[in-house]
């Protein structure tokens, strides 16, 4: 997700905030791929390759803790290791709100909960349970699968996750769930929709599938007044743009429609959204190189235990990075939707250059890569042996209750998870 700039200034921010589940499932893969295993969190190669793409190509990456607003880094806990070597690197850095800030925080929190009390609330809830199971049986294969993948990321935290030193060092409640109202709705929620939410988790998940959902709200909202756009695990995603579209007065097949987009369903938004809604809807594709796939060589995995690997590969990222900074200034430089045009054209003239400082002109791809293009959907190769992540950038003007200032739509960039399963069923 990428904010529009000040008017006026011929450059985008490409700041973004994640969260700590994303670092998680990058670095269930990281250790997957030094034990020569398939990774524990079904969606680890998913997060691996979004969170990898951010911290080289976007400008300045962020992570916000689930409950404190100005965290040091020791409050995030020992675990994931990925988090404290990445903020070591100072590739990754702890959000810290200030004053100002948090009255911004708690009046958006406010109407957060405002509408999540309301009949809305458990309506976003249902619509996205639904749309989950609707759109995985629009997929040719299970793969993908989001109620599948939820099930197991479910099995994943209890077991790897919600442990000392790790979850509940960051949020220290019995149930691992925050005590503030956010929490509060998401226990009343899980007993409301229990038999819903069981058609995606393990029978007793219900409240953790609900708080972990409802927590990517706490994270938007924070990413807002800090003038930031928050790039949400793919688990949150649907349920973010289900509930923001909801909200702002978008009927149920509209809705229905965008996150069908989202996963690769339909071609284009215009197909999707009608003129005469409340939103009015546009929709623009990117595609990078994907650079997470050669982050090392095959030889290299194994070699070293977990944490020494995690340094390495850390080290990689951050010389990917520093060769990487004209074309992250290319996507910088989007701020009218003419400029992707010239992007386009800026990322193929950098691109030979790009590859040719990290030495990654071979016609064969990488065993990760082959994963990654295989298990990624929104990876594939743009031309032999160079692998390319697709990404959306979706501009929404609001015309409900929640408007921003005038002449500025809401733009945010999602990375595309299902091209793969849309091009494999030919629509």
């Amino acid at each position: 997700m990428v904010r529009r700039t000040s008017a006026g200034l011929p450059h985008r921010s490409t700041e973004v905030l994640v969260d700590v589940t994303s670092i998680i499932g990058a670095e269930d893969f990281i250790k997957a791929q030094n034990h020569g295993r398939q990774p524990l969190d079904p969606f680890a190669r998913q997060a691996f390759v979004e969170m990898i793409q951010s911290l080289i190509f976007m400008e300045r990456v962020w992570i916000a803790h689930p409950v404190l607003p100005s965290p040091a880094i020791g409050d995030f806990g020992a675990k994931p290791f990925l988090l404290q070597v990445l903020t070591e690197a100072e590739l990754l850095h702890p959000l810290r709100l200030d004053e100002r800030q948090m009255v911004a925080v708690r009046a958006a929190e406010s109407r957060a909960i405002q509408d999540l009390q309301s009949m809305q609330g458990n309506r976003s809830l249902a619509q996205f349970i639904e749309q989950a199971h609707e759109c995985d049986g629009a997929a040719r294969t299970a793969r993908n699968s989001l109620a599948r993948r939820i099930h197991g990321w479910c099995e994943f935290q209890a077991s790897q996750v919600r442990v000392a030193g790790h979850h509940a060092d960051r949020i220290t409640t019995a149930d691992g769930i925050e005590d503030d109202q956010f929490g509060q709705w998401a226990r009343a929620a899980s007993i409301v929709l229990r038999g819903s939410l069981r058609s995606m988790g393990p029978e007793g998940e219900e409240p953790y599938i609900a708080s972990t959902l409802v927590r990517g709200l706490k994270y938007r909202c924070r990413a807002e007044a800090a003038d930031l756009s928050y790039q949400a695990h793919p688990m949150r995603r649907d349920f973010l743009l289900t509930f923001e579209l909801t909200r702002e007065g978008a009927d149920d097949e509209v809705v229905l429609d965008v996150i069908k987009l989202v996963r690769g369903l339909h071609e284009s938004l215009a197909a999707a959204a009608r003129d005469n809604e409340t939103h009015r809807m546009q929709l623009l594709e990117l595609e990078l190189p994907l650079l997470g796939g050669r982050l090392w060589k095959p030889g290299e995995a194994g070699r070293l235990p977990d944490e020494r690997w995690i340094r390495f590969v850390v080290s990689r990222i951050a010389d990917y990075r520093a060769k990487s900074s004209d074309l992250r200034a290319a996507v910088a430089r989007c701020v009218a939707d003419e400029d992707f045009l010239r992007l386009a054209r800026d990322i193929d003239s950098v691109r030979r250059q790009l590859l040719e400082r990290l030495g990654l002109r071979q016609v064969t791809l990488s065993p990760v890569e082959r994963s990654l293009v295989d298990g990624v959907a929104s990876v594939a190769e743009s031309f032999p042996g160079v692998p390319k992540v697709t990404g959306l950038w979706l501009g929404a003007r609001s015309m409900g209750k929640h408007v921003r200032p005038a002449g500025t739509p809401v733009q945010r960039f999602l990375y595309k998870e299902f091209v793969q399963a849309w091009k494999r069923a030919g629509r």
